[in-house]
């Protein structure tokens, strides 16, 4: 009598419904301590009757996965290392089974049974359990532009091979995405996404030169993890993320641009044959990627506010400065060259921003290390997992024998 109490017990939700659990699309959030994850996790509170989670992952907010861990009962979790979590447990956590397995790696994580992935993890330390996860079938909702720039050609090729799924999270792809549904790719002509031009935009060269890691976090628009923070001050991300489109959408790089935009309103924008322009426009808010990523093929119902165009009055739009940012022109020059040198900075970038979060290098000095970086790395091939890591390792060694100030 007691095991049939439970098992009714557990098809009640908070609402008081009685629900099917096999309708619930069952997600693994890799990096769910992060930003973009736990904004992911908010997404299943606000629709319960949607989601289940069955992985979770973090490496270093061990009290934060606790909490999730209790609050969404996954099947399996995975810290660094593989060690194991102790979670507190009420009375009423008793009456459900399930109790939450460690697994060993990222990579078994992302081996598990479920309906999608999602990367959230920071680097290229994302790029292996994204490889398992398309392998088995499983669509991935990506917002890990290291692993994309480095081995998109990869993932592709097994997207191709299983028929799963590349989803992106980034607001700009993610607006590209919506643009190009229902579009035949030979009349694409052109993919320009935006940046909103960061915390330095307004600042001239001199003033950038000295600027502080707390100005460059002061992005006007976007609230973001530190590391995308300051990729956005140095236009490095912005880089990134043409690379990431060309491999997303299977298009020559030389056909993505970058237009700077202000106001963060228009999120990408697609140029087709006849040189017409389709837009996607929303107010700033990475809830609307996410959801889309996780509802998709469907859509969610008020993601963001209403866009209010009236009121907004006017949209803005300029040229990158590439003599105030160097590193855009540095990851393009990067791209031109191959996966190699894009895989090298991408490693040494992470060594740089870190050195400039923790002020032993100055902003300027990020740029004038990756070129040393492209020049020593440029010519590397990187057309495998191995050769990756390889080029991966060896460009954060030769990064941080560069020094500080």
């Amino acid at each position: 009598m007691i095991l049939i109490i439970i098992q009714m017990l557990k098809l009640i939700v908070s609402k008081g419904k009685i629900r099917d659990m096999s309708e619930k699309k069952r997600i693994v959030i890799l990096g769910s301590t992060g930003s973009i994850g736990k904004q992911a996790l908010s997404v299943v509170e606000k629709y319960p009757d949607n989601f289940k989670v069955v992985g979770l992952s973090a490496h270093t907010n061990e009290a934060l996965l606790q909490k999730q861990i209790q609050e969404f009962k996954p099947n399996f979790y995975h810290f660094k290392d593989g060690a194991q979590i102790q979670v507190q447990t009420s009375l009423f956590d008793l009456l459900d089974s399930t109790e939450a397995k460690v697994v060993d790696s990222l990579d078994d994580l992302a081996k598990i049974d479920c309906d999608l992935l999602i990367c959230a993890v920071s680097g290229i330390v994302g790029l292996k359990p994204v490889i398992c996860a398309l392998e088995k079938g499983i669509n991935v909702a990506i917002a890990t532009k290291e692993a994309i720039v480095s081995g998109g050609d990869i993932m592709n090729e097994i997207c191709d091979r299983t028929g799963a799924k590349l989803i992106p999270i980034d607001s700009e792809h993610s607006a590209l995405w919506q643009c190009l549904w229902g579009e035949d790719s030979k009349h694409i002509k052109k993919l320009i996404i935006t940046a909103s031009g960061g915390a330095l935009r307004n600042m001239t060269k001199e003033e950038i030169k000295f600027v502080t890691a707390k100005e460059a976090l002061n992005h006007p628009v976007w609230k973001m993890g530190k590391k995308v923070t300051i990729d956005s001050a140095t236009l490095f991300n912005k880089g990134l993320e043409v690379v990431e489109a060309s491999k997303l959408f299977r298009i020559d790089a030389n056909c993505v641009s970058v237009l700077v935009h202000p106001e963060s309103i228009v999120h990408g924008l697609v140029e087709f044959s006849d040189n017409s322009l389709k837009a996607s426009l929303a107010t700033p808010d990475m809830h609307l990627p996410i959801e889309l990523a996780m509802f998709y093929p469907e859509r969610a119902e008020n993601s963001v506010k209403t866009l209010d165009l009236v009121k907004l009055g006017s949209l803005n739009f300029e040229k990158p400065d590439f003599d105030r940012f160097p590193c855009l022109s540095i990851v393009l020059e990067g791209m031109k060259k191959g996966n190699g040198a894009m895989t090298a900075l991408s490693a040494a970038d992470e060594i740089l921003v870190e050195q400039f979060l923790n002020e032993e290098i100055m902003f300027y000095d990020i740029s004038s290390r990756l070129e040393k970086v492209l020049k020593k790395f440029g010519n590397e091939k990187a057309n495998t997992i191995d050769e990756i890591f390889g080029i991966d390792k060896a460009t954060r060694q030769y990064t941080l024998k560069l020094g500080a100030k």
